[in-house]
């Protein structure tokens, strides 16, 4: 430890020190009193001790050490790092205090609406003594709630549903239909999960609107089904999937062109490709679900239904499409913004997360939260043990269900994580054939897995989740009122069972960290296989020397060679999952701009700043003697926000129709991301030109038709949902460019004899080929 970090220390075990000295010595009233007067250590000193004096009065829990260190850098702006179980919520509130102090609003941002509910109403005792005002938001709240909430001095609610009130704003006709969202600080809770992983999905708003019949589409949707593996080509490493040459030949044959390539066919060839990736890559209960005649998207890091979310164009109806279902409306995308963009809006920003280290130095440069991780208060009693590799997914299973009946045996709980709800039911058929009955959760609500997971801890508990199921819920030992904790400590604790490798090896450490809660006893098992989809993307055997590639067998594989390249592959994913998201910022942060300033100039329009949208027109003085300058300011405010909500519409489709496209700039040594800022750019000038046209139209027709038969084209039937916007179509180039040199395709692994009946899903085979929409020489 050098010289500062060891002053640093010190004088944070001094104000430590403090706040247990003055909460002895002074009540709260005293406490505040006197924080209102002082500044700096001595402030932090005054606030603290009268928040652990609520802290013990209210909940009766009176704050470690830990929590004092993790709430000193939250007030820091830092992102902390604690433990599951060492109580991140209650420090949230000291921070939101000081915030509270400093005359500033908090919100504390977390994953869902549950949680919102759930902490509010747990730390309310606390909150009420210090005289804090506070509320909650969730889905279900309804408009003068939410008005009265965002008034409160602390509110809690999902950062999803805070997004979307934001964009409802968006499309507001006066001030009296905005929420009062205000940008003072932010505490972000389980900030791995959206900071990271969740960051760049796009909330949207949206107006609806009857879907046009699209004929070229579900004619596309059939033809695709008659084609060939060789035909089309399916790329693991961008999630798309391309016409070869002799699908190009039966493409252009069948609809009678002469070059599917052309720009002129562009629109066609992104439907066809649309619907060859809804018919040949995505996949139902992996993907998503058709649940009631609706397609519901699956969370690739959660493994749950993500409510409200669809895919980009026109891959949403081609699922749909594939699946016979019948779409009557859509939504007109009237504003997005996605969560990296929406939390730096706060001027003050912190968070919270267990598992935030091996992101550190995305959390730094995005959002510019620098790290700080706060030891657990008991030292952790978890057994981790080694990797267990298989050859196959299905050995794989036979050894999971061999750990959980071993486990089961001696009465020890057991939760094991799942990367899909396909892989979720396959684990439970196979343990309820050995006589083991579990509890399985995927696609449920947020409470019913709160509820399920906090008695996750019973002993003689099996429960089969998503990896991120229950996610802030605290699993006791012994049940949620740990009443059994002994019998359960004396089975080893919670066992955690993680059976597949995700992207990142952050959600794993989530789920460990599940289990040794607070010092307790706890025990951890991984298990992989070596054709899981991760390994054949990144082609695992072309990484391993010859002699170390295993032969086919039932048992674990030991070998150090081995274990080191599985590893390896986990980093080179992450890596990648970094890449995208900097790939995806280069081609958006000019549409933050924009959308910065249309919000802005809409923002000022309603509050009565002038427009000069119609002041400069030729007929202005004739409209300001006819109807009077009140009534023709409130209709110019009203005409200019539905018409701003109108041009912004155009152009967001136009980017999203640019960014399809884009990439093929790159064949003459331009740079995508620079050419489609300049595109964009150009675009937003002639739109601002655009508008004044507009508007100086809708005067003419005001004058023309009069205030009773003038109207005004507002938004109707405004709903919000979520995008999934991967970003896929900015990394086809580097595919493309390397077309005269392909890359050798390892090696499968020879298939090992079948030791499980159970229902397997199959990885998407990778085929050796191009990748890209090939231009016809």
């Amino acid at each position: 430890m050098c010289g500062k970090e060891r002053c640093f220390k010190m004088a944070e075990e001094k104000i430590i020190s403090d706040v247990r000295e003055y909460s002895k010595k002074y009540s709260i009233e005293e406490l505040l009193e006197k924080a209102e007067k002082a500044e700096g250590e001595e402030l932090i000193t005054c606030l603290f001790a009268a928040v652990c004096i609520a802290a013990e009065k209210g909940l009766k829990q009176i704050p470690f050490d830990e929590q004092l260190m993790a709430a000193r850098a939250l007030t820091k702006g830092k992102i902390i790092e604690m433990p599951t179980g060492e109580g991140k919520t209650l420090c949230g509130v000291f921070a939101a205090a000081w915030h509270k102090l400093r005359g500033e609003k908090t919100h504390i941002l977390t994953f869902n609406d549950y949680l919102a509910e759930r902490d509010r109403n747990w730390m309310k005792p606390v909150y009420d003594l210090l005289g804090i005002e506070t509320a909650f938001i969730t889905e279900k709240s309804a408009f003068e709630e939410r008005k009265a909430a965002y008034k409160a001095d602390v509110l809690y609610i999902s950062a999803r549903e805070c997004c979307f009130d934001y964009l409802r704003d968006f499309t507001a006709q006066t001030l009296e239909e905005e929420s009062g969202l205000s940008f003072d600080a932010a505490i972000v809770d389980e900030a791995d999960s959206l900071l990271i992983d969740e960051a760049r999905i796009p909330m949207v708003v949206a107006g609806e609107t009857e879907v046009a019949y699209d004929p070229e589409l579900e004619d596309a949707s059939d033809y695709v089904r008659t084609f060939e593996e060789t035909d089309y080509e399916i790329s693991l490493e961008t999630e798309s999937v391309f016409l070869t040459d002799s699908g190009a030949a039966k493409a252009e044959e069948h609809y009678n062109i002469d070059n599917i390539y052309d720009e002129e066919n562009a629109e066609l060839l992104s439907k066809i490709n649309d619907c060859l990736k809804a018919q040949f890559f995505l996949r139902e209960d992996k993907d998503y679900i058709n649940r009631d005649g609706k397609i519901l998207l699956i969370d690739k890091f959660t493994g749950r239904t993500a409510e409200n979310r669809h895919y980009p164009g026109t891959l949403q109806t081609a699922v749909e499409l594939k699946h016979g279902v019948k779409t009557t409306t859509r939504g007109v995308v009237m504003g997005s913004i996605a969560l990296q963009y929406f939390v730096r809006k706060y001027k003050s920003l912190a968070a919270m997360t267990g598992t935030a280290e091996a992101s550190m130095e995305e959390f730094f440069q995005i959002y510019n939260l620098q790290l700080e991780k706060i030891p657990p208060h008991l030292p952790s009693q978890r057994i981790d043990h080694d990797l267990d590799i298989y050859y196959d997914t299905r050995s794989k299973w036979n050894g999971v269900a061999e750990a959980v009946m071993q486990a089961h045996e001696k009465n020890q709980p057991v939760l094991i994580g799942t990367g899909s709800i396909a892989q979720s039911e396959t684990l439970y058929g196979l343990l309820k054939e050995k006589g083991i009955e579990a509890v399985v959760l995927n696609a449920k609500n947020d409470k019913q897995e709160a509820e399920i997971i906090s008695n996750a801890g019973m002993p003689g508990a099996v429960t089969i989740s998503t990896n991120m199921a229950g996610r802030g819920v605290d699993i006791k030992l012994g049940g949620s009122d740990e009443a059994c904790k002994e019998d359960t400590v004396n089975t080893g604790g919670l066992l955690v069972i993680s059976t597949y490798m995700p992207e990142s090896s952050r959600i794993v450490r989530q789920l460990l960290g599940r289990s040794g809660r607070q010092g307790d006893k706890g025990e951890s098992r991984r298990f992989v296989a070596l054709d899981e989809p991760i390994m054949e993307k990144y082609k695992l055997t072309s990484l391993l020397p010859h002699s170390h590639i295993p032969e086919p067998t039932h048992r674990a594989v030991e070998d150090k060679v081995l274990l080191r390249e599985v590893e390896r592959i986990q980093r080179i994913s992450e890596g990648d999952c970094f890449d995208a998201r900097a790939r995806l910022m280069k081609f958006t942060m000019i549409g933050e701009k924009h959308r910065d300033q249309i919000f802005s100039a809409r923002a000022r329009i309603l509050e009565g700043g002038r427009s000069d949208l119609w002041s400069s027109a030729e007929n202005y003085s004739e409209a300001l003697e006819k109807l009077g300058g009140e009534k023709l300011a409130r209709l110019e405010r009203k005409t200019a926000a539905a018409a701003i909500n109108k041009f912004w519409s155009d152009y967001l489709e136009y980017t999203e129709e640019l960014r399809r496209g884009i990439h093929l700039v790159e064949v003459g040594g331009k740079s995508p991301s620079e050419e489609y800022n300049i595109s964009v750019e150009e675009y937003y000038r002639g739109m601002e030109e655009e508008l004044k046209h507009y508007m100086e139209e809708k005067l003419t027709e005001l004058l023309e038709k009069g205030e009773e038969g003038y109207t005004v084209d507002a938004p109707q039937n405004i709903h919000t949902y979520l995008l999934e916007d991967t970003g896929d179509e900015l990394n086809k180039m580097p595919l493309l460019l390397n077309v005269f040199g392909e890359e050798e395709e390892a090696k499968p692994l020879p298939k090992a004899p079948s030791v499980l009946d159970a229902p397997e899903e199959k990885p998407v085979k990778e085929k050796k080929g191009f990748w890209f929409f090939k231009k016809k020489q």
